[in-house]
């Protein structure tokens, strides 16, 4: 370096400097990571979001809560994530279960939402004891087996199967009779949708390691169509997962018999609903405690899946302990329980 170079960089290093720090600033804004961010969502009533051409001049509110998620962070949201108590960071392989890719999750949780506004339709009539016609139209993939090979034949969890060889496929069995005559390595072209968009896929069969027959290699479950004779609308496509589907189901109840189960109170909850009135448990729900804290619920419902060792409940003990929250908490297995706790509380402007 020649004299005159040296005494440039001398008299100019304090700018470059600044000149190299903003360059890595930049990079590391613009710079993702394959990782998921969780924290404390929403906790928002469920009566604008449902309607079912019943008015109801409800008194306090339902509130279905949410899990904040923020996929391919850059370096300053990881570092704000790791330094926040009340978030965590997981890889996105953890965050989607393994699924194929980040648009397949997200279409199996599309999926997940559709489904629990139909069963939360077929508790709510069943607990009124009221008819409503069911009909199923397609096969979900939900999860692959190890040997499969319709991954690299272009499926992807969330993909709706509503054909094979251009014969209709709308119920689980019909599927399975299709292949019945088919050998492991025989080709089968299956056709459905992928998003809401056309699908054509030809996958190699295999063994299917239980039946030894032959089969394409997923775990399924039946896409079905509600036709209640009320004319329900959900406003939920801004939200994912089956986990609103409690609080859907007693919104639902309210409406349609007029009665205000909300007796005043802020009522939040969280849990998966089946058509029998089962409530399953989810995940995340310390977030959603701590944005039913946020907004001030009087109660948070609680799945309490005793086959499944109460972790919900659990988990809901240990964030209202550790972080001093207000809401009451209130064990519910099935529908039925929900229904008794709500139409047994005292309305709050009498308590």
């Amino acid at each position: 370096m020649s004299t005159r170079t040296a005494s440039w960089f001398r008299r100019y290093r304090k700018a470059l400097a600044l000149l190299l720090l903003v360059v890595l600033l930049g990079t590391a804004q613009f710079l993702t990571w394959p990782y998921v961010i969780y924290g404390p969502g929403s906790a928002e009533p469920v009566h604008p979001r449902v309607e079912t051409g019943h008015k109801l001049d409800e008194k306090g509110a339902f509130l279905f809560t949410t899990v904040s998620t923020y996929s391919k962070p850059n370096a300053f949201s990881l570092a704000y994530a790791w330094l926040n108590s009340r978030m965590d960071i997981q890889t996105e392989e953890t965050a989607t279960g393994g699924a194929t890719n980040l648009a397949a999750y997200r279409n199996l949780l599309a999926w997940m939402r559709d489904s629990s506004e139909a069963t939360a339709l077929l508790a709510a009539y069943g607990a009124m004891d009221r008819n409503i016609e069911v009909e199923e139209q397609g096969v979900i993939i939900v999860r692959f087996i190890e040997n499969t090979k319709a991954i690299e034949n272009g499926l992807q969890e969330g993909d709706i199967i509503t054909a094979v060889d251009g014969q209709p496929t709308p119920r689980a069995e019909e599927l399975i009779a299709a292949l019945t005559s088919r050998k492991p390595g025989d080709k089968v072209k299956l056709t459905g949708t992928r998003g809401g968009k056309p699908l054509e896929a030809t996958v190699p069969l295999i063994e299917m390691p239980q039946t030894h027959k032959a089969g394409i290699g997923f775990q399924h479950s039946s896409v079905v169509k509600v036709s209640p004779p009320d004319p329900v609308k959900f406003d939920f496509n801004d939200v994912g997962g089956p986990s609103a589907g409690l609080m859907m189901t007693l919104e639902i109840v309210a409406q349609l018999t007029g009665e205000d189960l909300t007796r005043g109170y802020r009522i939040a909850g969280t849990g998966t609903i089946d058509g029998d009135g089962t409530v399953g448990q989810i995940g995340g729900i310390e977030y959603k405690l701590m944005a039913a804290d946020k907004e001030k619920a009087d109660y948070f419902l609680v799945p309490y899946d005793k086959d499944a060792g109460l972790s919900n409940w659990k988990d809901a003990e240990n964030t209202v302990k550790k972080l001093k929250l207000t809401p009451k908490l209130v064990p519910v297995a099935d529908l039925k329980e929900a229904l008794e706790f709500v139409r047994e509380l005292e309305p709050k402007s009498a308590a």
